[in-house]
């Protein structure tokens, strides 16, 4: 073996150097892409273990790329159930080795396409949307690129990509059963706007218990919202605004409900005495604030978890069936339903 005075950076010529190889013997062992002597790879590895070398995502010389590496495309939203997704895809990412890069989005189609392009140049084997509905733009980049995806979050009615998510719908439903079957018949919705999973699955399951039970939907009592929780206080303004009052209110995120809670305790209202609200996601804010939230139970990391075992069956050939794999949920019901 040969001895070498490293430098700020080692690279593949100099792992070559010191295991007395050429640098594509080092470019095989490192991605494992051809059969290497068994001796020579122990070299390498040698080498490789003594100088903490790591490959550049690009490759040397921008010809060699990691074989093993996935891309996570997902919105910029901390503390949310989001965080649990990636913490799911991470674990399997590791035990099956694999690197991951990570595309922080605005959640706008341009971002998303840009770290679609940028992985594609980086050389992913395969990449996890997290959140995001596909739009054609979307499916257009992908046939082009040829990289295996699954969605996370979002049913998919691609053939070719899987998701991966809860039946939200029925999670819905079942959340404003729960609010009839306690004796509300005044039941308003702050919803997430358009149609994604979070948005229209969540709004379906309510609009379809309402029916169920010959209860009428009261145009003024559903209100789009963003995410946050001020968000989720300007939306029950509105519907407290709106010249008539409810006597619960469904929310499509926790968030929402914290800042619906939050809103009627500033105005004098009680939850639940007054107003029953319900949660969804049962992030961890749901038992930190008081009082305590009701809602719906599921879990990101078993999502997070199957989606990376999709999308490496995807990437090694194999069928991924079922092509929707729904995670279990339940309703958590704490103080602020009663």
């Amino acid at each position: 073996m040969k001895v070498l005075v490293i430098g700020l950076k080692v690279t593949i010529k100099d792992i070559a150097k010191m295991a007395d190889v050429s640098m594509s013997t080092v470019s095989r062992v490192v991605n494992n892409s051809k059969p290497v002597n068994e001796d020579v790879r122990k070299r390498v590895l040698k080498a490789i273990k003594q100088t903490k070398y790591r490959p550049d995502v690009m490759g040397e010389d921008g010809a060699n790329k990691i074989t093993h590496l996935l891309g996570i495309i997902i919105p910029h939203n901390s503390n949310t159930v989001l965080d649990d997704f990636s913490v799911g895809i991470r674990s399997i990412a590791e035990l099956y080795g694999y690197d991951i890069v990570v595309g922080l989005t605005d959640g706008t189609v341009e971002s998303e396409l840009h770290y679609l392009n940028l992985f594609h140049e980086l050389g992913t084997q395969g990449n996890i949307f997290v959140g995001s509905v596909l739009e054609h733009e979307h499916i257009e980049m992908i046939t082009k690129n040829g990289t295996p995806c699954v969605l996370a979050g979002q049913h998919s009615q691609i053939p070719t990509i899987p998701s991966v998510h809860l039946d939200n719908e029925t999670a819905s439903y079942e959340a404003v059963t729960y609010l009839i079957q306690k004796g509300h018949r005044q039941i308003s919705m702050i919803r997430a706007s358009g149609d994604s999973a979070v948005g229209g699955d969540r709004y379906e399951g309510y609009r379809r218990a309402l029916e169920d039970s010959n209860i009428p939907l009261v145009e003024e009592w559903v209100v789009e919202s963003g995410f946050s929780a001020d968000d989720g206080m300007s939306a029950m303004r509105q519907i407290m605004e709106s010249g008539t009052r409810p006597t619960a209110v469904f929310c499509s995120t926790d968030w929402m409900a914290v800042g619906a809670m939050n809103y009627l305790l500033d105005i004098g209202l009680k939850v639940p005495e007054d107003i029953a609200v319900i949660g969804f996601d049962n992030s961890f804010m749901a038992s930190i604030v008081r009082p305590k939230l009701t809602s719906i139970e599921y879990s990101g990391i078993e999502i997070g978890m199957t989606a990376s075992r999709h999308l490496i069956k995807l990437i090694k050939g194999d069928t991924v069936t079922p092509h929707h794999a729904n995670v279990a949920h339940y309703l958590m019901v704490r103080e602020s339903t009663g």
